[in-house]
């Protein structure tokens, strides 16, 4: 038997567990009609996560409403629109997996994919403190790249549960929580290393991140995709996607864009979920049977939430980085080579020093150069403000440009777009890992009738979050509705 959402209301008005709100915060006689919303899920957070599953639960008739702290949907999924040309630049998200999730979601709203180009290999490597030329000193060969790669699948193979989710044996075995550069000599994969570091920025110190934490994103799916090929827009422009779920959403009043919850209260059993949100039209109320929270889950974030003790001892444990991405113009760097940074001397594979920009790559627009900056691995959601990493890209593209005078024409460098996709790359420490973390952390799904979704649960993919989200997370959500 389901309560009635009347039911409900006076189910959690009687809680004691609402320690932080007045009984009134969620009595529906508070609201205007029109300002209650009744559904089946709730999904707090519009990126690629939170987007999938929403459109995934509307396809298999459950109703839901989605809200979303920014005025679009599609998280990192960042594009600029030349307005001179028209042209699409995308600088977050880019490709995506030939995998059937991925070609489906892009077929339900009709956007045509194929082959994504091949990314741009460095001709030219920069110390971007200093912005003097590098020579990498460790260059391996495509045979031995392959091979690498090889040596690195095998091990990865050992433990299907990745496929899932973090699912990981317990006790969690001692190479999992290993610094990956142990692992990367016990297994002799060094010649894959700068592909991944340079594919995937935003880790920190990859060497010294534990195994688990390289396995969560350089999946088989990954590895596979370097391989083969990557899939990407015919049209380049991955926000299209996003722009189509909003509208399909919005049609249906099922979206609330530049909103924020502000309280929450979540029961147990039939009682469901109640949520004040402030809308740039008014507080709601949401009455939903299931909350879906598909937002990093740092506790700065969770505040609003109605955190049990497990939630805030787990959650407390979360690392990250900051990663940025933008688009400058004027920089006077080259249409046709990418420029990355590089140590010398700063281990084998003269990785950079951070926080600093990873790269500068030419866009399809001549003139704009894509730029991906990061920092270090912190326990603050947000490391730097988007000043001072504007302002250190800036002095970086100077610096080079004054080191190397018959290289680079001194210009002044302005940014025509730029995004934080800070807290990037959620993980823990190795003795977190091997208390058992993961484990852990997935006795949280369905508790007090919340799931969780999002590349804390996954990884930062977004075809592999799909993948999860469809096969995994919304038949969890639909059980019981």
């Amino acid at each position: 038997m389901h309560l009635s959402f009347r039911s409900l209301s006076a189910c959690l008005l009687t809680s004691t567990a609402v320690a932080s709100v007045t009984p009134s915060t969620f009595d529906v006689a508070n609201f205007k009609s029109d300002d209650i919303i009744k559904r089946d899920v709730a999904v707090i957070g519009g990126g690629s996560a939170g987007t999938y599953s929403a459109i995934s639960l509307k396809d298999k008739g459950k109703s839901v409403i989605v809200v979303e702290k920014k005025g679009r949907l599609g998280g990192h999924a960042e594009t600029f629109i030349d307005p001179a040309t028209g042209t699409p630049v995308d600088m977050g998200v880019l490709v995506f997996h030939n995998i059937t999730v991925v070609k489906n979601y892009f077929k339900r709203f009709d956007i045509p994919l194929n082959r994504a180009d091949e990314f741009l290999r460095s001709e030219f490597y920069y110390d971007f403190r200093t912005g003097k030329a590098v020579t990498p000193t460790f260059t391996p060969s495509a045979e031995e790249v392959s091979a690498a790669f090889a040596a690195y699948l095998e091990q990865y193979s050992k433990y299907p549960g990745l496929s899932n989710g973090t699912i990981l044996p317990s006790p969690v075995p001692e190479e999992l929580y290993m610094p990956f550069g142990k692992f990367v000599e016990k297994y002799g994969t060094q010649a894959a290393i700068p592909s991944m570091y340079y594919f995937n920025p935003g880790v920190g110190d990859i060497l010294s991140n534990p195994v688990i934490e390289q396995f969560r994103y350089w999946s088989a799916d990954m590895v596979g995709s370097v391989a083969t090929g990557f899939l990407g827009p015919v049209r380049r422009n991955v926000s299209e996607l996003y722009t189509r779920a909003e509208a399909e959403l919005s049609s249906s009043s099922s979206l609330l864009l530049s909103s924020e919850v502000v309280h929450a209260h979540r029961a147990e059993g039939e009682s469901g979920i109640m949520l004040v949100v402030r809308t740039p039209s008014g507080p709601k109320l949401i009455l939903a049977k299931k909350l879906l929270i598909a937002f990093p889950p740092k506790l700065d974030f969770l505040a609003p939430f109605d955190l049990s003790a497990t939630e805030k001892t787990l959650f407390n444990k979360y690392i990250d980085a900051g990663y940025y991405v933008g688009l400058v113009k004027n920089s006077g760097l080259p249409d046709n080579a990418s420029i990355s940074n590089a140590a010398q001397n700063h281990t084998e594979f003269t990785f950079p020093y951070l926080p600093a920009a990873y790269s500068f790559a030419p866009s399809a627009v001549p003139g704009l150069q894509l730029v991906t900056y990061a920092t270090g691995q912190t326990t603050k959601s947000l490391p730097l403000s988007d000043e001072v990493v504007k302002a250190d890209i800036i002095n970086t593209i100077k610096r080079i440009q004054k080191q190397n005078p018959d290289k680079f024409t001194p210009t002044e460098p302005e940014f025509v777009d730029f995004a934080s996709h800070a807290p990037y790359n959620l993980q823990v420490h190795a003795e977190d890992i091997k208390d058992g973390f993961y484990d852990k952390l997935y006795t949280l799904q369905g508790r007090r009738n919340t799931h969780w979704t999002g590349a804390a649960w996954k990884g930062e993919d977004s075809s592999l979050l799909w993948k999860y989200s469809e096969e995994i997370v919304v038949p969890h959500v639909i059980e019981g509705l």
